[in-house]
C-alpha cells in the first residue's frame, strides 16, 4: 500500500484546514482535491483541540485595521529620573 508523505502541520497547513472547515460550515462545496484533502486530515485523534484552535485562530484574525496605527499604549518616551 502506497501512502502519500505527511504534510508538515505548519501555520500555512492549519490556515488552509481552518478555511476549508469554514467554506464547508457555510454551505459553500469543496472541489474534488479540496475534500479529498480535508478527508484525508480528517483522522486527527484531536478534533476537538484542533476546533479550539481554529477557533481561536480566526479570532485573531479579526483585528481590526483601524488599530494598526494606533500606535503604542505605553509611553513612547523613558521617564526622566
Amino acid at each position: 500500500e502506497c501512502q502519500k508523505p505527511k504534510r508538515a502541520k505548519d501555520a500555512a497547513y492549519h490556515r488552509e484546514k481552518m478555511l476549508l472547515c469554514k467554506q464547508e460550515e457555510a454551505g459553500i462545496q469543496l472541489n474534488a482535491k479540496q475534500a479529498d484533502w480535508k478527508d484525508d486530515t480528517d483522522d486527527e485523534s484531536d478534533d476537538q483541540e484542533l476546533e479550539a484552535h481554529y477557533m481561536y485562530m480566526a479570532k485573531l484574525q479579526q483585528v481590526s485595521l483601524g488599530d494598526v496605527d494606533s500606535g503604542p499604549i505605553f509611553d513612547t518616551e523613558p521617564e526622566q529620573k
